[in-house]
């Protein structure tokens, strides 16, 4: 079978090769793939950026994925030949203390597909049971393929932080992550939602959040509590949401957030930074983490977006399955949000 193959621990060191087609094991999904899109992960993996010596090579790169069940094995009683479905992205050993609570996202022994184990971005794809999820009839297998992020997005908004219907939110980040976040805040019920991003994003992620009805804010020209001040007549937001890792997205977070409100960070920062954690005490901020997603939010991801209530298809953008490399770079490139891979 064909896949795209991270072979060397260097820049680039990706190529399209035949692999084995993986067999069907006792409790496993065979799924032959249809879409799989391109993450943040999978480029930071191509560039061999610092922070990815840990990837295993060579690996079938792509963690986020949908297709159409090709066997079952045995055991497995939830899906059958024909299914529609998409898989989740870490593969988790359901024994350690956080799986037995229910936090399958931050798994002791998480291997993520992809980076770890071999990823979806082939023809076949063969994973655990408990990972695979049916799609609803009208989610595309190119939507179904970006539900990942969303659902990050939506453990995030949904799971961990305070929004409530009325509230005033600011997300920073114009990424997939963050305007999925945007979206699901609005899902929520929040009054006003301002997605922050930089000079970076001006060519396409800002214009796309303010098509999407959200408050665009490019923080490199203009002041965001000036911004807040002519939208919402004070200087404050309810609810902070950090979807970028940078670090003076953090420190506006800080600034902005009202006493008693509260920040939920989503993104993964790159470089330590320091807090002075005085004024948070001080102001009652809650202050709360976010990473990856559970089985519930794969669910809700994919419901949300089979209602309507949150729409994808602005995101995306498809490829074929060979032009893999243009789509990592105007990914890299931010000429598109979310690239996605079609197969045949």
């Amino acid at each position: 079978m064909k896949a795209i193959v991270k072979t060397e621990r260097k820049y680039g060191a990706t190529c399209l090769q035949d692999v084995p087609k993986p067999q069907v094991s006792p409790g496993h999904v065979l799924i032959k793939i249809k879409a799989t899109a391109v993450c943040g992960s999978d480029l930071h993996a191509y560039e061999y950026i610092p922070g990815y010596e840990f990837i295993d090579v060579p690996v079938i790169l792509g963690h986020e994925y949908s297709g159409i069940v090709e066997a079952v094995g045995e055991g497995v009683k939830q899906f059958k030949v024909g299914d529609r479905v998409m898989g989740e992205s870490n593969q988790y050993c359901g024994y350690c203390h956080s799986c037995i609570s229910g936090k399958t996202n931050i798994c002791k022994n998480n291997r993520m597909t992809g980076l770890k184990i071999d990823g979806g971005m082939a023809e076949y794809i063969c994973v655990p049971e408990k990972i695979v999820h049916k799609l609803p009839d009208n989610v595309s297998f190119a939507e179904a393929a970006a539900a990942q992020p969303c659902s990050v997005s939506f453990h995030g908004l949904f799971d961990k932080s305070t929004v409530k219907p009325a509230d005033k939110v600011i997300v920073f980040g114009p990424g997939i992550i963050g305007l999925m976040a945007a979206q699901g805040a609005k899902v929520l019920g929040a009054s006003h939602v301002f997605v922050v991003g930089t000079n970076a994003d001006a060519q396409s992620r800002l214009p796309l959040a303010a098509q999407m009805g959200f408050i665009a804010i490019n923080c490199d020209q203009e002041d965001i509590k000036g911004v807040l001040e002519r939208e919402l007549g004070c200087q404050e937001v309810d609810v902070a949401v950090e979807c970028s890792g940078a670090i003076q997205a953090m420190k506006s977070c800080i600034a902005i957030v009202r006493k008693g409100g509260s920040i939920t960070l989503l993104g993964v920062f790159a470089e330590p930074m320091e807090i002075f954690f005085s004024s948070l005490i001080r102001n009652e901020i809650l202050l709360s983490t976010s990473y990856t997603s559970t089985y519930d939010n794969y669910e809700q991801a994919l419901k949300l977006i089979a209602s309507g209530q949150v729409n994808m298809k602005p995101l995306i953008k498809e490829y074929s399955f060979n032009n893999y490399l243009q789509a990592f770079n105007d990914a890299i490139d931010k000429k598109v949000l979310k690239p996605v891979l079609i197969l045949d």
